[in-house]
């Protein structure tokens, strides 16, 4: 357990749950990474030294204006403002205070973990005592060494005794690594944990594509179960693992070579085509993670789990009848629950309108009438959306489109009371930007964007936020700050051009609610945003999800 006291210096009200977190992911990182059990050094050096600098006072420093400032903190997990609640202790009512956003930079505790899987045991006994600053510098250091040491496995390996060839695609090879001599060239040569691993272990297979040269390119991790004792019934495949270089996904013709292989692989499989739901469908070749990253569609199984799959595929279409058309259904049928007609404005939605994870093409067209939300938000983050077309007219709330397909704002909301979040997305203008947004516009990440046309009606009343446009050094653009960022930006994204854009955007601090620090103590009209950087508590909560066993 965590002391009160940790507790009190932390200003992190849940941190029970930012642990219990931490122990999940060890978890299950365990089924395919040595060394996580309980009680072990990495164990102990996850739940007590990171837990400590996660949640220690360096959680926020100040830059020298005495602003708060994102730091290693923020970029290992999200917090968000305490909302103090009647009843709690009164260190909680601290204008500091933050919760857990229960999301995180796993992968980046990923890759601590395959660090200290690749110390001898006698250094790994050692990092119990080391603080995270330490480790974060040493990490560097290794993944340095990991790519001076890169180089190809031609010559070292031999076929039979370290490896298996499965089948060539054009001049690239995929095999199947059979020796500790193979995992340890693996894992050197692209920067990763696999080195470590043990071919020895039993239901675990990993696959490599070569080049001509015998150079490694991409990583596939798979596992094996079923039929021992807790498990279902029959033979059960999983691909846990699809990692380019340094963990990252597949790029460029690998990820099309993969794509490939992968179908190929799922193709062999089978599942119970007279489902009626995911319970029964049995589907005996999954794909649970990595996915994403060679243009797979995800869904939450029946386990609770993400499951990915292509889109062209007989299971896609099973599952895409009987799970997400249905759920699909029921979020219109709950929404339509709270409509109402104001005989003064027409027809009205009481609070909420979620549709976020809903792989929705289109905002539904049940909803193109809506004149307005009344004490609510519009959300439909994390869809297919094109286009907000069929929204309705006014929101009372903010409105959530992050994270879809956006190409223009047309169709949307002319009048938003709160926040107007459309980054990441795919926006060349502002076309359709509503007239009037109370609060905050963010539209950073957004690289498509071309000019802001369509904004020449538009009052902000809050901060207008920028950023992500491409550049050559995309690691640098990821880790710039908001002067050199500011530096940078195209010439239709420089301060004063963004400004004129608008008919009026405020120039006190943001209105909308985001995460303490430098974006919301900061005042101007505009401010420049990193690359992947998350400002605000994300609002996606409302899609349904099944009990996860």
């Amino acid at each position: 357990m965590i002391s009160f006291k940790l507790y009190y210096e932390a200003n992190i009200a849940n941190a029970e749950a930012l642990k219990n977190e931490i122990i999940v992911l060890l978890q299950h990182n365990s089924r395919r990474k040595p060394n996580l059990e309980p009680g072990g050094p990495i164990y102990k050096w996850f739940t007590n030294n990171l837990m400590k600098f996660l949640t220690g006072p360096l959680g926020l420093t100040r830059d020298q204006d005495g602003h708060a400032e994102y730091n290693l903190v923020t970029n290992l997990i999200g917090l968000e403002p305490h909302n103090y609640k009647e009843g709690e202790p009164e260190w909680m009512a601290k204008d500091d205070v933050m919760d857990f956003t229960e999301t995180g930079n796993w992968p980046k505790m990923d890759h601590i973990m395959d660090y200290f899987n690749s110390l001898s045991d006698r250094e790994r006994e050692k990092i119990v005592k080391k603080p995270y600053e330490q480790v974060d510098k040493e990490v560097e250091q290794w993944d340095k060494e990991l790519a001076e040491q890169e180089k190809s496995s031609e010559g070292r390996l031999k076929e039979g005794t370290d490896y298996e060839v499965l089948y060539k695609d054009g001049e690239y090879t995929w095999v199947k690594l059979s020796s500790k001599a193979a995992y340890e060239c693996e894992g050197e040569a692209m920067g990763h944990c696999v080195g470590g691993y043990d071919p020895d272990t039993p239901d675990n297979t990993i696959i490599s594509l070569w080049d001509k040269r015998g150079e490694p390119h991409v990583t596939i991790e798979m596992v094996e179960y079923g039929g021992n004792p807790g498990q279902p019934e029959g033979i059960y495949e999983e691909m846990v693992q699809i990692k380019g270089k340094a963990n990252l996904p597949p790029v460029g013709k690998y990820k099309d070579i993969t794509a490939r292989f992968v179908k190929k692989w799922l193709d062999k499989g089978e599942f119970n085509e007279q489902a009626k739901s995911l319970k029964d469908l049995h589907e005996s070749r999954s794909v649970r993670d990595d996915g994403k990253g060679i243009g797979m569609v995800r869904w939450e199984g029946d386990d609770g789990a993400w499951h990915y799959y292509f889109e062209d595929s007989k299971i896609w279409d099973k599952i895409y009848n009987i799970d997400v058309i249905p759920q699909q259904q029921n979020m219109v049928k709950e929404i339509k629950k709270r409509m109402f007609d104001d005989p003064s404005i027409g027809l009205l939605v009481d609070a909420d309108v979620n549709l976020s994870h809903g792989l929705f093409d289109e905002i539904p067209k049940e909803l193109a009438n809506v004149k307005g939300i009344t004490d609510g938000d519009l959300i439909v983050s994390d869809n297919r959306l094109t286009s907000l077309k069929n929204s309705p007219t006014n929101v009372e709330g903010s409105v959530f489109a992050t994270n879809n397909g956006l190409e223009t704002l047309e169709g949307g909301p002319s009048m938003v009371d709160g926040d107007f979040k459309v980054n990441k997305n795919n926006l060349k203008n502002l076309k359709g930007l509503p007239e009037h947004i109370s609060g905050d516009l963010h539209i950073n990440m957004n690289p498509a964007l071309e000019s802001l046309k369509g904004a020449e009606n538009t009052v902000v009343g809050g901060t207008v936020f920028v950023g992500g446009w491409p550049v050559e050094d995309a690691l640098a653009a990821a880790q710039a700050d908001a002067s050199t960022l500011e530096q940078s930006a195209p010439d239709f994204m420089k301060r004063d051009k963004v400004i004129a854009a608008f008919k009026h955007i405020g120039k006190g601090k943001p209105t909308g609610e985001l995460w303490p620090g430098k974006f919301s103590d900061t005042p101007g009209e505009v401010q420049y945003i990193p690359k992947h950087v998350n400002i605000y508590p994300l609002r996606s909560e409302g899609r349904h999800s099944r009990p996860r066993l």
